[in-house]
């Protein structure tokens, strides 16, 4: 399986607390995945990985979620083997949020082989913002989780 096509994605913005956790998940695994991973940060709108995951073997999203659960809980969700929305809300300053993209990707026929998402459960979401400690916490066990996903795929 070395050929396979594989990417990273770590969502969310920067400058909203815990919403900050993908990207900096995505920072952390720069120069830590064999070549033939694509690792992004995106803090755009989520519609755009539609053209990220496109044709993709496998696509690994991280993101803030919100589901009651305790802050820095890590949850593991594939969406394209059933609906992504169960207990896990994907808090998103644009029009459409993840589930939202998943589905439009499931009716424009532009989803990825396999598609997983590793969400970590956040504490807030405030404009300016430092990760909360929970959430810092999470960061290598976010990280370990993230590349124990790829590591299959590469042969």
């Amino acid at each position: 399986m070395s050929a396979a096509r594989v990417v990273v994605v770590g969502l969310g913005n920067r400058l909203r607390g815990d919403d900050a956790v993908g990207p900096l998940v995505a920072d952390r695994l720069a120069g830590r995945t064999p070549p033939g991973v694509t690792v992004l940060s995106h803090e755009g709108d989520p519609t755009d990985l539609l053209e990220v995951w496109d044709g993709a073997d496998l696509c690994v999203v991280v993101d803030a979620v919100w589901s009651g659960s305790a802050p820095g809980t890590l949850h593991r969700v594939e969406p394209l083997a059933g609906p992504l929305r169960t207990r896990l809300d994907f808090p998103s300053s644009h029009g459409f949020d993840l589930p939202g993209t998943v589905a439009l990707a499931r009716v424009l026929g532009r989803l990825p082989r396999r598609l997983v998402v590793l969400g970590v459960e956040a504490a807030g979401f405030d404009r300016g913002a430092a990760l909360s400690p929970p959430v810092a916490a999470a960061l290598p066990a976010a990280v370990d989780a993230m590349l124990a996903e790829i590591d299959p795929w590469l042969g």
